[in-house]
């Protein structure tokens, strides 16, 4: 199964598609098939929802003979630590360059922290806070223990979701940072009330015209039952191509880019891991924040994200300044507003 050799990659493992949290701006909402005006009008989509056990992801995790390839193992979601064996996979599986954790911080960090101590292993907690659930001082209590533990990257802020009609998403960003935790805005992602924002309209978000292009990702999901699918699209849908699954450690070799013709019908979470060229010249049509080559600046930058230094939260906030001031008006924002 082998995987382009300078592609910057990560295994992205869905425990599960579930959510305690139903929040009205949820990107998993989207309906595939047409725009969503008013996201909290749809259900989230979860599909394919079938769990594992603890002991069959450990077991395949830790012998997946490909780790080498990949730069991260990141547990997402929904929402991971609803697997009832959350704390007991993340702890006990091992042998990765780098593990994280995409979580609303829901969960009892103290059974994660003792847990990966007597494992003697160590996992990056990446932090969502939404404010239409979550308890700030609860949430921010949480993050201390895991600053504490050495659970927390400076230079992975806590991300917050800016919605064009609400002020609230830079007022907590500023209570983050009264209580000395880095936190950044970012753009919605998809349709909201009417404006679509992101990723090209023609190419993801349910939009009905499509067409052919070489596609690709630095992303390689595996849903809740193990299979192993191209992109972040696949995960969102029950008619797809698996690649292997992680549980029954079974594998065929993955293209590094392969031709698809539903461009337009393309889920949204996928954009910023992808890439999409002509087919006929190569010429790119598109390429999201996160596709990214194992250049050597790359390789700093993972090994910067799972360490502590004090100074990378500063650093993080120059860098964003700077590509926002850089970038032009006309083109679909990428980063992170700061």
């Amino acid at each position: 199964m082998p995987v382009e050799t300078m592609l910057s990659k990560i295994l992205d493992v869905s425990l599960t598609r579930s959510c305690n949290y139903d929040c009205s701006y949820c990107n998993q909402r989207q309906d595939l098939d047409k725009p969503m005006f008013d996201m909290s009008e749809s259900k989230r989509k979860v599909v394919s929802n079938k769990r594992r056990s603890g002991k069959e992801w450990i077991a395949g995790l830790n012998a997946f003979p490909y780790k080498h390839e990949y730069d991260k193992l990141l547990f997402s979601g929904g929402e991971p630590s609803l697997h009832s064996e959350f704390v007991d996979i993340v702890s006990q599986v091992k042998g990765f360059r780098c593990k994280m954790i995409v979580t609303n911080l829901s969960f009892d960090v103290d059974k994660l922290i003792a847990a990966c101590r007597k494992e003697k292993t160590r996992v990056i907690v990446q932090p969502s806070f939404h404010f239409e659930f979550a308890d700030f001082e609860e949430f921010t209590g949480k993050m201390d223990k895991l600053r504490a533990a050495g659970f927390l990257s400076n230079f992975i802020p806590v991300s917050i979701v800016n919605l064009p009609d609400r002020a609230i998403g830079p007022e907590f960003r500023e209570k983050f940072r009264q209580r000395g935790f880095n936190a950044s805005l970012y753009r919605f992602e998809g349709y909201y009330k009417g404006t679509f924002s992101y990723a090209p309209l023609e190419g993801y978000g349910g939009v009905k015209e499509t067409k052919e292009v070489l596609y690709s990702s630095c992303c390689q999901p595996v849903k809740p039952n193990g299979d192993i699918v191209f992109c972040t699209t696949d995960a969102y849908s029950d008619n797809y191509v698996s690649y292997g699954n992680i549980c029954d450690q079974k594998y065929v070799e993955i293209p590094r880019e392969i031709t698809i013709q539903n461009y337009g019908h393309r889920h949204i979470s996928a954009a910023s891991w992808t890439r999409a060229r002509n087919p006929a010249t190569g010429e790119p049509i598109w390429q999201g924040k996160n596709y990214r080559y194992r250049t050597p600046m790359n390789q700093v930058r993972t090994f910067m994200e799972i360490h502590n230094y004090p100074w990378l939260a500063s650093a993080k906030h120059f860098v964003n300044v700077v590509q926002n001031r850089l970038k032009k008006k006309e083109t679909v924002n990428q980063t992170n507003l700061d």
